[in-house]
This record gives structure tokens, C-alpha cells and sequence, in this order.
């Protein structure tokens, strides 16, 4: 699929990723895109990888957030984790989560 119906900024600071980046976005934009099907309210998206602990000792090396703008609301997730593509995954189901509770939210209301 690798089109979205919506604007999908992509940053990347991770080195060891950027061979693979296209690999990653194209995941990305592909969920994203399944999770806006037959929806309209999902106006853009935001995907961030990085490596905030480059430099330090920590548990964690990746780091990703996404962020799905929806209306006046924006849903944001990030996970850290030491191997990026679990990092990603967790990252891309935990904003799929947030979106369809706030879209079960709508529904009630």
C-alpha cells in the first residue's frame, strides 16, 4: 500500500536504521493507512525514530513515537526497547489502540 490518504512526517536519527528506513516507513504508512480505512479522522501522522541513549548506559537503545492527528485531538505513542523492529511494532499497536478506544469513545457519545 505505502500511500496514506494523509500527510505522514517521517524522521529518522537512528544510523543503523537508515539502510533500512524506506523498509520501516513503508511498514508505518501500510498499518496507519489500514487504520484510517473507512475512517475520515485521521488527518496526518508524525513517525520519530531515535536514539536518545546513544552516549549513556540505559536499558533501552530505539526509541519511537508516533503521533496520529485527529481533528483537535492528537493520539501519541512511544516505545523504547533495545531491538527496533519490536520497538516499532509496540510503538505502531499501542497509537492503533488509542485510536480505536477514542473512536469506541465517539460512538457512546
Amino acid at each position: 500500500m505505502d500511500k496514506a490518504n494523509f500527510p505522514v512526517e517521517f524522521n529518522n536519527e537512528i544510523d543503523d536504521v537508515k539502510k533500512n528506513e524506506n523498509e520501516y516507513y513503508t511498514l508505518a504508512v501500510d498499518r496507519l493507512s489500514k487504520l484510517a480505512e473507512g475512517h475520515t479522522d485521521i488527518s496526518g501522522a508524525a513517525v520519530n525514530f531515535k536514539q536518545p541513549a546513544k552516549e549513556h548506559q540505559t536499558s533501552y537503545i530505539n526509541e519511537v513515537t508516533i503521533v496520529v492527528y485527529m481533528g483537535a485531538d492528537h493520539i501519541a505513542a512511544t516505545e523504547k526497547g533495545e531491538r527496533f523492529q519490536f520497538t516499532l511494532d509496540g510503538a505502531l499497536d499501542a497509537v492503533e489502540r488509542q485510536v480505536r478506544e477514542r473512536r469506541k469513545q465517539q460512538r457512546n457519545h
